[in-house]
């Protein structure tokens, strides 16, 4: 019995480190915008270039217009289709203290639910599979 605790406490572990890496990059996608919800300020940006991806999307750069005569700092951005020709003024949220943090739209476009939901239920899941594998080895290894 307990070397088959032991064995569904590995296999439970690695079914939870799974999923925690998994939704990593969904949590670093949820992190962000939620910064930019919060801390964000509304503002503008200059198309500058874009490089060539792949079919589905492309890198382009824009340059974060900054109050104060600032010097503009530069943030990417992958889309399908570059929002037109180089020079084109477009909305912008960015994060006053890092300005380089920045998504095209307004503050009231930032939607981050379907991270926040991938955030939830596998990152929390991952981590009670890790929870209950590590509990269940620990018995298996006592036992």
């Amino acid at each position: 019995m307990s070397d088959f605790l032991a064995a569904l406490g590995i296999i439970l572990i690695f079914l939870g480190l799974f999923a925690l890496v998994a939704q990593s990059g969904n949590f670093v996608i949820y992190r962000q915008m939620r910064k930019l919800k919060y801390h964000g300020v509304d503002g503008q940006a200059v198309y500058r270039r874009h490089e060539y991806g792949n079919a589905r999307a492309r890198r382009v750069y824009f340059d974060v217009c900054l109050p104060e005569g600032e010097p503009p700092v530069e943030f990417h951005e992958y889309m399908r289709v570059p929002p037109g020709i180089e020079g084109t003024v477009v909305p912008v949220v960015y994060d006053s203290r890092k300005p380089k943090r920045a998504k095209t739209g307004t503050r009231a476009d930032l939607d981050f639910d379907e991270e926040r939901l991938v955030v939830l239920y596998a990152g929390g899941g991952g981590l009670v599979l890790l929870g209950i594998g590590t509990v269940l080895l620990l018995i298996g290894a006592v036992v």
